[in-house]
């Protein structure tokens, strides 16, 4: 979202957030992405970070993800065929 221009924004809303300002107060980010910056900048000192796998996963190269921008009726006849491949990939073997 921060790349996407929404960075204004959140610092608008932290900033008027009186549990960013206030020692007794508990906010907590979770974040999919990168905000350190926003972090060290809202929040406490010394953040605790919990991680969940490893901090060094990349994506996987062998997975090919398509986008298809569609209107409500093609996707749902889009939606049909693919899952009839899928049926007929599965009966095949192939997956």
């Amino acid at each position: 979202m921060l790349d996407m221009g929404f960075e204004e924004d959140v610092n608008f809303i932290l900033g008027k957030t009186s549990l960013c300002c206030s020692s007794d107060g508990n906010v907590q980010c979770y974040m999919a992405c990168s905000g350190h910056r926003l972090a060290q900048e809202y929040m406490d000192p010394n953040p605790v970070k919990v991680v969940i796998g490893s901090e060094d996963l990349a994506a996987n190269h062998d997975v090919m993800q398509i986008v298809e921008v569609l209107d409500d009726r093609a996707r749902y006849e889009r939606l049909t065929a693919f899952k009839l491949s899928l049926h007929w990939l599965n009966k095949m073997g192939s997956i």
